[in-house]
């Protein structure tokens, strides 16, 4: 009797062991999708917002591509965390594209109206990467509340990104008007980087920004 207890108690602790294992990694892959898909459906949501886009941004894949070469993208939890990652994004694309206009001002040997675009651009670069992390702080600072943010301090933190979008629109528009436009798209294209923090700022804060200007 002793050893068929013993036996019956085995097999239910064993059966249970298997339940729960069962249940865990039941539990993990519903998770994943939810994970693993909140960087595709955020991609998805801008580049088929029709209501107010105006400026250049990135499409679906490189959209997806941009975010996902962040190794933070994995563990992040919601929108919030996408636009800290997105700012750091553009703040490194922003520095790259200052260090090139520094560079090629001192190539540069003619003072001409060229010359002059690459210095009004990198004033605004400078203006930019200023600006920046007044824009990150503002933002983790109304972070935590999600989409219960309240709207002044929503549009506080868009109007910020709105700043950064005037800067890389002027920078765009001088060398657009002052050298071969095939070559200034490099310089304009740090608009995307700026249109992927507002978009997920937007979505992260459940407020639309119908007033900016670049």
């Amino acid at each position: 009797m002793a050893a068929w207890q013993t036996t019956s108690i085995t097999i239910t602790t064993l059966l249970l062991s298997v339940a729960l294992v069962t249940f865990q990694v039941a539990g993990a892959r519903d998770n994943m999708p939810m994970v693993s898909n909140l960087v595709e459906k955020a991609c998805k949501n801008m580049s088929s917002d029709i209501l107010s886009r105006r400026a250049p941004r990135f499409d679906e894949k490189p959209c997806v591509s941009v975010l996902r070469s962040d190794k933070r993208t994995v563990s992040a939890k919601d929108h919030g965390d996408l636009v800290v990652i997105a700012m750091d994004l553009l703040e490194k694309r922003s520095k790259e594209i200052a260090v090139k206009i520094e560079s090629v001002l001192r190539d540069l040997k003619v003072h001409n109206r060229t010359e002059y675009a690459f210095q009004f651009c990198a004033a605004d670069y400078a203006a930019m990467l200023r600006t920046l992390p007044a824009c990150r702080n503002m933002f983790l600072g109304i972070k935590p509340l999600g989409k219960k943010v309240a709207m002044d301090d929503a549009m506080g933190a868009l109007g910020c990104v709105d700043k950064l979008g005037i800067a890389a629109r002027d920078c765009g528009l001088e060398l657009d008007n002052d050298w071969s436009g095939t070559k200034t798209d490099e310089y304009y294209s740090v608009i995307r980087y700026i249109s992927l923090v507002w978009g997920l700022m937007e979505m992260a804060t459940d407020r639309l920004d119908y007033w900016y200007d670049w």
